[in-house]
């Protein structure tokens, strides 16, 4: 998601953060000799801001981080009750970038608004196990996949807006932002090969978002900080193209996410937090490409001072 706090931070700020994600996603279907512990792959994500003033109240910043959205899934080797070998897998991060200009009204409100930019890399690819035989199509009774599919992906970028409005009170270290983020649509170059698989043109969208983020001073030194996202995904699918025309691969449904955490100030140069995520989805899953009904994640991290207005946080 993207975190516009940087950008109500005092003067010229740089921040870089990174973190190593180990999901767990444990799957079992035996008849496909499928035991796994997790299908999810681990990975990293690094995230990159920078914020100046640029006048009198008003601030322009950028914001990048190498993973904004994706799946990365390995189901390994799948069997099927006629014999037939293939795989089930997807490799395709996403980067987001966002410039971002704020301007205060007054003492207590902000505007914010600017743009997000989100790239599909050459080279991404998913990887489903197709029926092409004609005895029926997963998962139905007696159906019996034969073949992989395979789709890479060129390189495409596409940007939509963003803007929001935020209001702080200083002697309680409170501010709430609440951003609006423009649904973006992705046209993508594919190759196909085998299976199903037909070259021609993926059609994929970053779905629509709202979402409110507050923090606000507990204690001295500690801050509480949560933030609550509001996602429009069910007419923004994913659809590849296939040897029948453009097939969807997803099917996902609207949803809604929140995060609540706590930092504290250790001195000048460090501080900790820790927070938990959760998005509680429907309890189903959506796709084998977005097996997971929900998730949810504890963030432990801290922000160490390496130079004057310049963090790095892990």
């Amino acid at each position: 998601n993207l975190d516009t706090s940087f950008m109500f931070s005092e003067g010229t700020v740089a921040e870089f953060g990174m973190g190593r994600v180990t999901p767990s996603l444990p799957a079992t279907r035996a008849a496909f000799g499928l035991d796994s512990d997790s299908v999810a792959k681990s990975f990293t994500v690094s995230t990159f801001s920078t914020k100046m003033d640029i006048g009198d109240g008003i601030s322009a910043g950028i914001w990048y981080t190498n993973n904004g959205n994706g799946v990365s899934l390995d189901y390994g080797t799948l069997t099927s009750p006629l014999g037939h070998t293939g795989t089930i897998a997807a490799d395709l991060n996403m980067p987001s970038l966002a410039a971002l200009v704020t301007y205060d009204l007054n003492d207590n409100f902000s505007l914010i608004g600017g743009f997000k930019r989100v790239t599909v890399p050459g080279g991404a690819s998913v990887k489903t196990f197709n029926d092409t035989d004609g005895d029926g199509l997963v998962p139905g009774g007696g159906n019996f996949p034969d073949a992989t599919s395979t789709w890479t992906f060129s390189d495409t970028s596409a940007a939509g807006s963003v803007y929001g409005l935020s209001y702080a009170r200083s002697d309680i270290a409170l501010r709430v932002t609440m951003l609006i983020e423009e649904a973006i649509g992705l046209s993508i170059g594919t190759t196909g090969t085998g299976g199903v698989a037909a070259s021609g043109t993926s059609t994929a969208s970053i779905g629509d978002a709202v979402s409110f983020a507050f923090q606000t001073g507990i204690a001295a030194n500690t801050l509480l900080y949560g933030n609550y996202r509001i996602s429009k995904w069910k007419d923004n699918q994913v659809s590849v193209p296939t040897v029948v025309g453009l097939a969807q691969l997803s099917d996902f449904d609207d949803g809604d996410s929140w995060s609540l955490g706590v930092a504290r100030r250790i001195n000048d140069s460090l501080a900790v937090s820790v927070s938990y995520f959760s998005d509680p989805g429907d309890g189903n899953g959506a796709s084998e490409l977005a097996p997971a009904g929900g998730n949810r994640a504890i963030t432990a991290g801290a922000k160490v001072g390496v130079m004057d207005n310049a963090d790095l946080t892990l």
